[in-house]
């Protein structure tokens, strides 16, 4: 009777074993999933730049419109505002994915870090247990050896070795396969640990290391919800970066990603760890920072130029501000800080 009990839980044993490698495989098609995901991240990420390429030709023309040629000011602001709508339909795509991405990837890791938790403890008991019996094996081992030197061996202790042998047999199966399915689950983990690593390398610019349009967004999103669920005031800023065209023609494209990195230690120098900075376009970022007036985010964004001076002389930014309003959303609270950056662009180099 205890050689069945052991064979139906070396059973029950392979059963769950082979359920564990279906779930490490289920678990390995999400991952592939996750990967197809970053791809099409990337393909939007691609546009978004060739949006940011126009904007940025738009921008550099309409610094350099006179005044008093109005027609070149109404083409470069048009080809502004074409660019932009292009952007926002791409950002909206790429936040999408992004968000779409970040959810099933959490609820997956969330349920295989439960699922191996589960077949670890399993793997432990079974461990144990064929410990047990392989302990009563020897001990069954060494009755019988003793009772055939005393001549007192049973005549069903034949059958009776041949069952525990089997039993062996089939708990060290049963013990290689339970390895190989962890060997799996850690492949896994590793594999969502990776993947974990990609969507936050893909959420973040790979020049300046601040969050990439789309998942800026995301987490613009985030603090506007909290900023309304605590009763927080919060600013948006929009920063341009000045005449960055003009250092790419003059010095080099390795210039002015200099400068841009600059920008972003300038912003970040000045800015809490929770204030979100995302790079908007070519030349611009946007800024969100929580829990603060106009006036304070203003005197902020002075203290950002001076600190990009220090970094690089005679380097400049342009700066629109907008306050969260009750009836904003993302849209329009970015839109009018790029308003208001508009109008402070065009104030500058009027002339």
């Amino acid at each position: 009777m205890r050689e069945a009990q052991v064979r139906t839980q070396d059973d029950a044993d392979q059963s769950a074993s082979d359920l564990d490698q279906t779930q490490s495989d289920t678990d390995q098609t999400a991952a592939d999933r996750d990967q197809s995901a970053s791809d099409t991240d990337q393909r939007q990420a691609d546009r978004d730049q060739q949006a940011s390429d126009r904007d940025q030709a738009a921008a550099d023309a309409d610094e350099r419109a006179d005044a008093s040629a109005a027609h070149v000011h109404e083409v470069s602001r048009l080809e502004r505002e074409a660019a932009r709508q292009q952007r926002g339909s791409t950002a909206s795509m790429r936040a999408e994915t992004t968000a779409q991405r970040w959810t099933t990837a959490e609820r997956r890791d969330e349920v295989a870090r439960a699922r191996d938790l589960t077949a670890a403890a399993r793997d432990r008991t079974a461990d144990a247990r064929d410990k047990a019996a392989d302990a009563r094996d020897k001990a069954a081992e060494a009755r019988d050896r003793r009772a055939a030197e005393a001549g007192e061996l049973d005549p069903g202790a034949a059958r009776l070795r041949e069952l525990r042998l089997a039993g062996g047999v089939l708990r060290r199966q049963a013990a290689w396969e339970r390895a190989a399915a962890a060997a799996d689950r850690q492949a896994a983990a590793d594999d969502r640990d990776g993947a974990a690593t990609d969507r936050n390398d893909a959420g973040r610019d790979d020049l300046t290391g601040v969050f990439r349009r789309g998942t800026g967004e995301l987490a613009l999103a985030h603090e506007v919800a909290r900023s309304r669920r605590m009763g927080l005031p919060m600013v948006v800023a929009m920063i341009d970066v000045d005449e960055l065209k003009t250092v790419n023609d003059e010095r080099g494209h390795a210039a002015g990603d200099a400068l841009l990195r600059d920008v972003v230690t300038a912003i970040t120098s000045m800015t809490r760890s929770y204030d979100v900075t995302m790079r908007w376009g070519g030349d611009e970022f946007v800024c969100a920072l929580s829990d603060v007036s106009l006036e304070v985010a203003s005197k902020r964004t002075a203290r950002i130029q001076t600190a990009l001076e220090d970094l690089r002389h005679g380097a400049s930014l342009t700066t629109g501000l907008a306050e969260l309003n009750d009836d904003d959303d993302l849209e329009s609270l970015i839109g009018r800080a790029d308003a208001d950056l508009y109008r402070a662009k065009h104030k500058r180099f009027k002339r």
